[in-house]
C-alpha cells in the first residue's frame, strides 16, 4: 500500500518498568509500592523484582491507564510532560514525578496571569530581548521536532517573568508566553488568553512576531582576570575598544584591592571576552 504522507515521522514508544512477584507473576503498578526504599507488593508487602523500562504490553502488565492520570493533572500536564522529557524519536520512559514537575509549572504559568493585573510601569529591555529570541528559538525548534528544546526555553522565559518587575515589557512577555506554549498546553492557555480579555482563541492568533533588532546581541560579558585568575565580570558594550575595556577593567573594585594602587605590568585585552592584568 502506499504510504499516504510524504513526510511521515515515527513517535518513541512509551515506556514504563515492569514487576514481577517472586513466583515470576508479572504485576500492574498500582500492584506494586516502595516502602523503605524497597519495592513490594501492595497487599502483603512481598518482594517484587523490577525490570527495566519496555514498551507499554497487556502481557507485561505495565501499561498505565491515562484516566486517572488526566483525573488528577489535567491532559495540559500529561502533554507537557511527554513534550518535555526527551526528543520525539527516543522511547520515553513514564515517569509520575515527571507528571508532578509538568503540573508545577502549569500552575507557575497561571500564577503569572493573575500576577499581570498590577500596574505596569517602565521598560524591561533585557525581558523584551529573551521573549524575542525564545520566540525565534522556539518557531526552529517546532519546525525540527525539537519540541522537548522548545519546552527548556519556555521554562526559561517563565522563570525571568517570574523575577521581572511590573513593566508593558512583562505584560508583553506573559502575552508571548502564552501564545508560545499554546501548541502544547492548548487548555490553560486558552483560559489565561480569555481571561486577559484577547480576542477570539489564541489558537487563531498569529505567532508573535520577531524584531530582527532584539535578536542582536549589544552587550557581552568580559572576564577579568589578574595574573590568569578570574577576578571579577564586566557587563559592556559589544565592541568596546580596547583602552575603555581596560579603563573599566582597571575600575573594578575587586582590582582595586588586588592592585593595592600599583599599575599592572602588562594588560591584555581579548576583544569582547577578557582582560588579563598582569601584576
Amino acid at each position: 500500500m502506499t504510504e499516504p504522507f510524504a513526510g511521515l515521522f515515527t513517535q518513541g514508544m512509551v515506556t514504563h518498568e515492569t514487576y514481577q512477584s517472586a513466583n515470576g507473576k508479572w504485576l500492574a503498578p498500582e500492584e506494586v509500592e516502595t516502602r523503605d526504599g524497597n519495592c513490594v507488593t501492595r497487599d502483603g508487602g512481598e518482594p517484587v523484582l523490577v525490570g527495566s523500562p519496555r514498551a507499554m504490553s497487556k502481557s507485561k502488565r505495565n501499561g498505565v491507564d491515562p484516566e486517572p492520570i488526566v483525573d488528577r493533572y489535567g491532559a495540559d500536564a500529561v502533554r507537557w510532560f511527554m513534550l518535555s522529557d526527551s526528543p520525539p524519536e527516543r522511547d520515553l520512559a513514564w515517569n509520575e514525578d515527571g507528571i508532578e514537575g509538568a503540573s508545577r509549572f502549569i500552575q507557575r504559568l497561571w500564577k503569572l496571569v493573575g500576577a499581570n493585573d498590577i500596574p505596569a510601569t517602565g521598560e524591561d529591555i533585557g525581558l523584551r530581548k529573551l521573549a524575542h529570541r525564545t520566540t525565534d528559538w522556539i518557531a526552529s525548534d517546532i519546525e525540527e521536532l525539537q519540541f522537548n528544546k522548545a519546552v527548556a526555553r519556555l521554562y526559561t522565559l517563565v522563570a525571568v517573568i517570574e523575577k521581572a518587575s511590573p513593566s508593558a515589557d512583562l505584560d508583553a512577555a506573559v502575552l508571548t508566553s502564552l501564545r508560545l506554549v499554546a501548541p502544547m498546553i492548548p487548555h490553560l492557555a486558552e483560559e489565561a488568553w480569555a481571561r486577559l480579555g484577547g480576542d477570539g482563541l489564541i489558537a487563531d492568533t498569529a505567532w508573535p512576531e520577531v524584531d530582527p533588532a532584539m535578536l542582536v546581541d549589544d552587550e557581552v560579558t568580559i572576564a577579568v582576570q589578574v595574573n590568569g585568575k578570574l577576578r571579577d565580570t564586566l557587563t559592556l558594550a559589544k565592541g568596546m575598544p580596547r583602552e575603555d575595556v581596560e579603563a573599566a577593567a582597571l575600575a573594578s573594585d575587586k582590582v582595586v584591592r588586588i592592585l593595592d594602587g600599583k599599575p599592572p605590568r602588562k594588560v591584555i585585552v581579548v576583544p569582547d571576552r577578557l582582560v588579563n592584568l598582569v601584576a
